[in-house]
């Protein structure tokens, strides 16, 4: 009985050890925060706001080099403007050619630029440890997607802050854009206000996404994180 206890004080200690060795090589580093945008046409102003987490993790670092891959959980923003449609501050660019033509930044790395962290592996220990708040700038924004119909995905056309009046109305522009770090819980309820999103999610999540160079696209990722729960 005692050689018993013994060897498993011994296999205790040996996966404590093993697992902090494994935890020393392997990082995660992850943060929360909430995105919101207010857009005004005409006299009425609309507000979009969500919760994004962002999860960065980071096997050892190999000749001066690491790998880490990211991954997004929580919804885009959707900003109502009634009559007029909605407009979805999206969580990936829907572009596959880099640099973005428009500067559209992904949810990634929206809200680390606007602290000032570049998400570099020496920043990336940095970022759980953000607090407050930052106004977005216009070289830092998330592509925004105006559904004329709601309804119907077709509608879908790209806005930027620059040429959202054009395309809009030409009342129509960015009144306030922030990040803010939370601890805030996810909500996920985006079938609710675009009602195709199910079917989109259906056709694409875990078969793969065909896309083609140059031609915008929407993808399920755009809407929900792939980390989602």
């Amino acid at each position: 009985m005692k050689w018993f206890v013994g060897s498993i004080a011994v296999f205790t200690a040996v996966f404590i050890t093993v697992f902090a060795v494994y935890k020393s090589f392997f990082q995660t580093y992850p943060y929360r925060y909430r995105l919101q945008i207010s857009l005004s046409v005409g006299e009425k102003v609309a507000t979009g706001s969500s919760v994004i987490e962002v999860t960065l993790s980071c096997g050892p670092k190999v000749a001066g080099l690491a790998q880490c891959a990211p991954s997004l959980a929580g919804q885009a923003p959707v900003i109502d403007l009634g009559s007029r449609g909605v407009v979805v501050a999206t969580l990936h660019t829907g572009d596959i050619i880099f640099p973005v033509p428009d500067g559209a930044v992904d949810a990634i790395s929206l809200c680390a630029r606007a602290f000032g962290n570049q998400s570099t592996y020496e920043d990336m220990a940095k970022l759980p440890h953000l607090f407050g708040r930052r106004d977005l700038s216009p070289d830092n924004f998330p592509r925004l997607v105006w559904f004329s119909s709601p309804a119907d995905p077709k509608s879908a056309r790209k806005v930027t802050i620059e040429n959202i009046a054009n395309i809009i109305d030409p009342s129509a522009r960015v009144t306030e854009a922030f990040v803010e770090i939370t601890r805030d819980p996810i909500v996920v309820d985006i079938a609710k206000k675009l009602p195709w999103y199910p079917a989109l999610l259906e056709a694409q999540k875990g078969k793969g996404i065909s896309s083609v160079p140059g031609k915008f696209q929407l993808t399920y990722n755009m809407f929900v994180g792939e980390d989602t729960k």
